[in-house]
């Protein structure tokens, strides 16, 4: 059993590529996370911001948004894109995100 279970961890380590494995968020106080894209929990999804500012604010004024994550320009799927969030718990390599908390507006 124990075997097997190293070999499926082994395996797995070996197929998922660094850049994508998932780890817990920055500190709230990390003002913005660029290059993180923030997992899971979305509220909501907005196309057409064009700051990460902006998806901050929307973030800010929504009352049960925690954490947002915006899309840039140079994103080959979604540019623009912003998702509002309940919660962030992990969060994985992406050179075209920006991610934050609620408090993170500017």
């Amino acid at each position: 059993m124990i075997s097997q279970l190293f070999l499926i961890a082994f395996t797995i380590s070996f197929v998922v590529p660094m850049e994508i494995q998932k780890s817990p968020p920055p500190p709230d106080t990390s003002c913005p996370w660029v290059g993180l894209d923030c997992l899971f929990n979305d509220i909501s999804a907005t196309g057409n911001i064009q700051t990460w500012q902006e998806c901050a604010a929307a973030c800010a004024a929504h009352k049960t948004c925690a954490y947002w994550s915006w899309r840039g320009p140079t994103a080959w799927m979604n540019p623009y894109g912003c998702w509002l969030k309940s919660g962030c718990p992990q969060v994985i390599s992406d050179p075209s995100m920006v991610s934050g908390a609620y408090t993170c507006v500017a």
